[in-house]
C-alpha cells in the first residue's frame, strides 16, 4: 500500500499528515516517496486501522511527529513516514550546537529513532537560542516513552555511551534484549 492509498483509506492519518505540513510528490521527491511507501508497507491492514484510530488523539511533537502505541509518524522533507513501534530499538536526543565564527548562534534539539535493522531516523527537531539550558527534546522522549512502554517496554531511551556501544557493536544482541524485555511483560 502506498502513501496515497493510505491517505485515501484512512482519513484520520491523512488529516494528521496534513497538520504536519505540506505533503506533495514531485519529480525531486520521487525517491523519498518510494522510501515512505516502503515504510508504510511494513504495517498490516489491521495495524493501519488501529493506527487510524489512535492517531486521532495523538499529540503533535515539534509540529512534525506523532507517536502512538502502533507507530511513530513524522513529516520530513514533504513526505509522511511511519516507523512501526515493533521495530523501534532506541530513542535518543542529539543536540547540535550552531555557531558562526566561533560565536554561538543556536542549538538544534533532535529526536532520533534507531530500528531493528540499524537504520536511524531524525523524527523531529526544534531550534532554540544558544544559551538556553532547557532541552525540549527530552520532554518529547518522555512523552514517547509513556506511549510506547505500554506495548514495547524494552526500548532504550536517552543517550549513553553504553547504549551506543551495544547498538553499534552488537545490533542483534540489542534487538534480542529489547524483544526479551518486551515478551517478558
Amino acid at each position: 500500500m502506498n502513501l496515497q492509498e493510505v491517505f485515501a483509506s484512512y482519513p484520520a492519518i491523512a488529516s494528521k499528515a496534513g497538520e504536519t505540513g505540506k505533503i506533495k510528490p514531485s519529480l525531486l521527491t520521487k525517491k523519498l516517496f518510494a522510501r515512505a511507501d516502503e515504510q508504510w508497507n511494513q504495517l498490516f491492514p489491521e495495524e493501519l486501522s488501529k493506527l487510524n484510530e489512535e492517531i486521532a488523539n495523538a499529540e503533535l511533537h515539534f509540529k512534525k511527529a506523532y507517536c502512538t502505541p502502533t507507530a511513530i509518524c513524522y513529516n520530513s522533507l514533504g513526505c509522511f513516514y511511519v516507523i512501526p513501534v515493533k521495530n523501534v530499538i532506541w530513542v535518543y536526543v542529539r543536540v547540535v550546537k550552531e555557531s558562526t565564527n566561533f560565536i554561538p548562534t543556536g542549538k538544534a534539539h533532535q529526536v532520533w529513532v534507531v530500528t531493528r535493522e540499524g537504520e536511524r531516523y531524525l523524527v523531529c527537531d526544534k531550534n532554540t537560542g544558544p544559551f538556553k539550558k532547557e532541552s525540549p527534546a527530552d520532554e518529547v522522549i518522555q512523552k514517547m516513552k509513556s506511549v510506547m512502554d505500554t506495548v514495547r517496554p524494552g526500548i532504550f531511551y536517552g543517550y549513553s555511551k553504553e547504549i551506543e556501544t551495544l547498538v553499534n557493536a552488537n545490533l542483534p544482541g540489542a534487538v534480542e534484549r529489547v524483544d526479551n524485555a518486551t515478551s517478558a511483560q
